[in-house]
């Protein structure tokens, strides 16, 4: 089995290779009810965007509410766990955090991955998505670093193979911490004078969080900060007070 959470594709691209590769059922996070959840599958993979070198709080959440039943039967069945991290160039310590997580419940990760692919977080300066060349180039590279991840779990190699970057420890224990306290802001997200009201940008959001008042999207407060809202907009019309006037976009289908 494997849980994936994306907002702009990344982690789905990620996820569904995987999944044909494994043979192994995948499942979207936001559209599942973690208390029916039950082992099933030859391992339990989660694969996951790194949100400001951590793990989305998100992701956290949903592994925090499978019930003690599903944690009983991985550790009775001796099940796999393992997670492919996305990331736009590092993961820091974002492994640690996982592993930390897990352990709440008495697993341990067999295996921890990372897979390069395009940037796509705009929401402060200094920050935008890839120059074309770059995001072609992630995109090309990316099948035969999943298949190598997918070699790997299939030999069920004992590894944390990932980029950290540099000062990894000060990234996550210092950003991330300010970024899930401050970097989620619902009520900075509005639409610009190009809106069409086409509705996109609702149906886009993984956790329903934006409705459609007529013509106008409204943000709700159970924002995750994913962007496939401001991604996807095909008139650039989604704005993050005025932060993202300038930025590019990324969106893949």
């Amino acid at each position: 089995m494997i849980y994936y959470f994306s907002g702009t594709g990344n982690s789905r691209l990620a996820a569904g290779f995987l999944s044909e590769y494994l043979h192994e059922p995948a499942r979207f996070i936001p559209d599942t009810d973690p208390c029916e959840e039950t082992v099933c599958g030859e391992s339990v993979g989660f694969v996951f965007p790194v949100y400001s070198w951590g793990v989305p709080p998100f992701v956290i959440g949903f592994m925090s509410r499978l019930p003690l039943q599903f944690w009983n039967e991985v550790r009775r069945l001796q099940t796999p766990v393992w997670c492919v991290m996305t990331c736009g160039d590092e993961v820091a310590m974002a492994p640690e955090m996982f592993e930390k997580e897990l352990s709440r419940h008495g697993v341990e990760a067999e295996s921890i991955w990372s897979v390069i692919m395009p940037n796509n977080y705009v929401l402060l300066p200094g920050f935008d998505v890839d120059a074309p060349d770059v995001e072609q180039k992630k995109l090309q590279d990316a099948p035969a670093r999943l298949k190598e991840i997918g070699d790997g779990i299939l030999q069920h190699r004992k590894v944390v193979d990932v980029v950290r970057g540099s000062i990894p420890t000060l990234k996550s224990r210092l950003i991330y911490p300010l970024f899930k306290k401050w970097g989620i802001f619902s009520e900075k997200w509005h639409s610009s004078d190009a809106c069409v009201g086409c509705g996109i940008c609702a149906r886009s959001c993984p956790l329903k969080n934006v409705a459609m008042s007529g013509k106008t999207p409204r943000w709700g407060d159970n924002c995750c900060s994913c962007l496939a809202c401001y991604h996807s907009c095909p008139h650039h019309a989604v704005e993050y007070g005025k932060i993202t006037r300038k930025k590019g976009q990324y969106f893949l289908k």
